[in-house]
């Protein structure tokens, strides 16, 4: 049970698969996995360029597989530099049951294969944003930059003490001064 794939061209998106087909014996061996609620994992060994090779593991449910006739979708995800970083493996969403049907009890898989390109994220530019704040510092140094704040905002700290101070004054004597006789 091997599904040997070979990426034809990674800018092109191609790629070819070779399959070994299942024999009863594979099926029987995925019924039993079925009824045990078990999962059937491939493996995927890629071989980078430099010859270096990376073994990738994924599964599904064994019913999922079976239900849907042998068909499966297997995704390549390659970051720019034609690297490979992850393989998975799934089988679509179906509502109806397709069992595997043989050809003189030859069972043929039906594969999906998709390279998918990780496309590189956005760099932030840091070179100008740290420039902009030297600048900003140098201003505050020089005192060029000016508070533009409000009369609240730049002196709240001194404000809410005062107003707490009041408040608490205020209500250690709540009844007021009493005529004198």
């Amino acid at each position: 049970m091997v599904k040997n794939t070979a990426p034809g061209s990674l800018r092109a998106g191609t790629s070819i698969i070779e399959q070994k087909p299942f024999q009863q014996q594979h099926i029987n061996e995925l019924k039993e996995l079925a009824d045990f609620d078990g999962f059937y994992t491939i493996r995927s060994l890629v071989t980078a360029a430099d010859t270096k090779e990376s073994e990738y593991f994924s599964s599904v449910k064994a019913k999922a597989f079976l239900e849907n006739g042998l068909t499966d979708v297997i995704n390549a995800w390659v970051l720019p530099n034609g690297a490979v970083i992850a393989v998975s493996f799934q089988v679509n969403n179906s509502s109806e049951s397709q069992f595997p049907q043989s050809l003189n009890n030859v069972y043929k898989i039906k594969s999906n294969f998709y390279l998918r390109q990780v496309e590189a994220a956005v760099t932030p530019d840091t070179a100008s944003y740290i420039q902009k704040l030297e600048r900003e510092r140098e201003a505050r140094e020089k005192g060029e930059l000016k508070d533009n704040r409000s009369f609240l905002a730049k002196y709240w700290m001194y404000i809410v003490p005062i107003a707490i101070f009041v408040m608490i004054s205020g209500a250690t004597n709540p009844e007021g001064p009493q005529p004198t006789r």
